[in-house]
């Protein structure tokens, strides 16, 4: 099983005129480093924060979309570096299913996961699934983005701007942004 969770716990900052990319954009309207995405990994819990793990693994997460929808390649590897959530991820795709190998090297599980679990090193899912999971998390980021004044003149927003529209509720967007 895999689902990422975003919690409603948040208030939004302001624009910075300097940010040229989403990466950039993320950390500037997120006040705080709140963990306020749950991501489960095979019922392994792990807390994210937008302001920090977020925007330091936005890059490595759309190219990891990008390289599931183009199925280019049935075999690539994701790394995410942040703070509190390292992590490489090899990827192996047969048919519509998705295999990940775990290499862990900075996450904090919340239920003191041991190293004898195969499950905490091993995922498999449908594609389709994965990304929806991943797609729910980038709309509400690309929602809070244009609330406060972000486009598609940032760098990195295309993959945000062609996501499918869904309505997403306000209490997502609690911030002070104008």
């Amino acid at each position: 099983m895999f689902s990422i969770e975003v919690l409603d716990d948040f208030v939004l900052g302001e624009k910075d005129e300097e940010d040229i990319s989403v990466s950039e954009a993320i950390e500037s309207i997120y006040v705080e480093y709140t963990h306020d995405i749950v991501l489960n990994w095979n019922e392994h819990i792990t807390r994210l924060d937008r302001k920090g793990d977020i925007s330091e693994m936005y890059n490595d997460i759309i190219r990891m979309l990008n390289a599931l929808t183009d199925r280019n390649k049935n075999f690539f590897s994701v790394s995410f570096l942040s703070s509190t959530f390292t992590a490489i991820w090899d990827f192996v795709i047969d048919a519509n299913m998705l295999n990940i190998k775990a290499k862990w090297i900075t996450v904090s599980f919340l239920d003191d996961s041991s190293g004898d679990s195969d499950n905490l090193y091993s995922l498999n899912i449908p594609i389709d699934i994965f990304i929806s999971e991943w797609n729910k998390l980038l709309l509400i980021l690309r929602n809070d983005l244009v609330k406060c004044g972000y486009n598609e003149s940032l760098e990195g927003f295309s993959y945000l701007k062609n996501l499918s529209d869904f309505k997403i509720p306000d209490r997502h967007g609690m911030g002070n942004c104008p």
